[in-house]
């Protein structure tokens, strides 16, 4: 008598991040939005330097990051509560509203006054919307597709960011701050369409309006639950499910959720170390590339055109170390490569004080855009991989915050460092950070030995 073997059932492949519709549909309504962002900001400066003076256009971008640093640990419990989707919805059409009425009182009555209005309500919006946009990618793709995934949402940022400034400049001059809000407005109008276009996965792994997994929730290539980092019995309602929220969190108090998110993340050994890692990076590479690269072409004498030479190189750099993680994803000792990058990093930093000419500080910007994507890439890849479902506005929040935060006092810093010590220690005291921030990385074992997922794994089906 013979015994029927049963066959496992069959298991699809993983689908790449760049072959997922519903991804590169929110990518691309994300990728507009930063450009209409970049067309605003520099409508924003211009304006307030036409209107009055170059130190008030600096106090009223000042303004405008003020709400977004103080409410952001508020907006991550928000977004944990309520779900990402439904929040950058909610932030792109209240921006939009915001870009319109600032169009049409422009046009009859521009003003400082408008303007510092305008950038508070902005910075309220971008309150919710950072961590929401920070805990949505996951939703989006399965653990082993993050890599590419953020790869690809960096490489699309970058070139985001390149062309919206100058796209900016050339509007200015057609139609001014009206024209500027009516671009920006279309652009939040482009993003609610695209992330209205998506299901994101709920907290339970689910594509959203789905009570069991399907052929097609297989191909949307939703996250399992053990990826999610989902306590065991966790269920999800219709309503959490047409958020992706957590019920938990919608009957925890917002200050109680700040802080249990802030415990959260201390308690977590690699959730804690690759946000120190990532904040002592920002903290040594953002003063040298936002004060020390205009110290180093005005004591060289290479003026404004060697800052944009600099900064052409940094770009090219980090569009090519995004394009990189496209193709390469590791899966292991990402403590290891993470150090490397910092390391070559570091060099390229102190390269840039010392360079004779602006040929030589283009190619160690340029190194330094090349590590700093990989880094980036793997930093970021590992802080969604490990984040419980449940608390990812927060981490998300709480990064942004780290980020964003020290921007202000890095570059105050560099200046006063430079003034006192010279531009050459400046830069040397920066990179030492980045240092130290790659023998962490080697130090820490739950750092060092950290994983991803490898980019051919199936995605689970449990």
């Amino acid at each position: 008598m013979t015994t029927a073997t049963l066959a496992p059932p069959y298991t699809p492949p993983a689908v790449p991040a760049h072959r997922r519709p519903a991804f590169l549909r929110y990518l691309g309504g994300q990728a507009v939005s930063i450009l209409g962002d970049q067309v605003w900001y520099v409508a924003l400066s211009f304006s307030a330097v036409q209107l009055a003076s170059p130190g008030t256009a600096g106090v009223v971008l000042a303004v405008s990051a003020l709400p977004r640093l103080v409410l952001l640990l508020f907006g991550g419990a928000i977004v944990d509560r309520y779900g990402p989707r439904r929040l950058m919805i909610g932030s792109d059409l209240a921006r939009g509203a915001i870009a319109l009425v600032t169009a049409a009182v422009a046009l009859a009555q521009p003003s400082v006054a408008l303007l510092v209005v305008v950038a508070l309500a902005f910075g309220l919006a971008d309150a919710l919307f950072l961590p929401a946009a920070g805990a949505m990618l996951p939703r989006l793709l399965p653990p082993a597709q993050l890599t590419g995934g953020l790869a690809m949402s960096g490489l699309t940022a970058r070139l985001a960011l390149t062309f919206g400034a100058p796209l900016g400049g050339l509007l200015l001059p057609v139609g001014g701050l009206p024209l500027a809000c009516l671009v920006n407005a279309a652009t939040f109008a482009v993003s609610v369409l695209a992330l209205w276009s998506v299901r994101p996965a709920t907290a339970a792994g689910e594509p959203a309006r789905r009570a069991t997994p399907g052929p097609a929730d297989l191909e949307a290539g939703a996250a399992p639950a053990a990826a999610a980092g989902l306590t065991r019995g966790a269920t999800a309602g219709p309503a959490d499910a047409e958020a992706g929220a957590v019920p938990a969190a919608a009957r925890t108090p917002i200050g109680v959720a700040v802080r249990e998110g802030l415990h959260y993340l201390a308690g977590h050994p690699l959730l804690r170390s690759v946000t120190l890692v990532g904040l002592l990076v920002n903290l040594g590479a953002v003063g040298p590339l936002n004060v020390g690269l205009a110290l180093v072409a005005d004591e060289r004498g290479w003026g404004a055109g060697g800052i944009g030479v600099m900064l052409a190189g940094f770009g090219a750099g980090s569009v090519a170390g995004n394009l990189l993680m496209m193709r390469w994803r590791p899966a292991g000792r990402l403590g290891v490569i993470v150090a490397c990058c910092a390391v070559v990093q570091c060099g390229a930093l102190f390269a840039i004080a010392v360079a004779p000419l602006p040929a030589w500080a283009f190619v160690a910007t340029a190194v330094g855009g090349l590590a700093g994507g990989p880094q980036a890439v793997l930093l970021s890849g590992l802080t969604h991989t490990y984040t419980a479902d449940s608390h990812r506005g927060r981490v998300a929040s709480i990064n942004n915050l780290a980020s964003l935060g020290v921007t202000p006092m890095a570059m105050a810093v560099m200046g006063v460092a430079a003034a006192r010590l010279g531009t050459v220690t400046a830069f040397a005291a920066s990179a030492a950070l980045i240092l130290v921030a790659a023998a962490m990385c080697v130090a820490i074992p739950a750092l060092r030995h950290a994983r991803l997922a490898k980019p051919s794994a199936p995605t689970s089906t449990r």
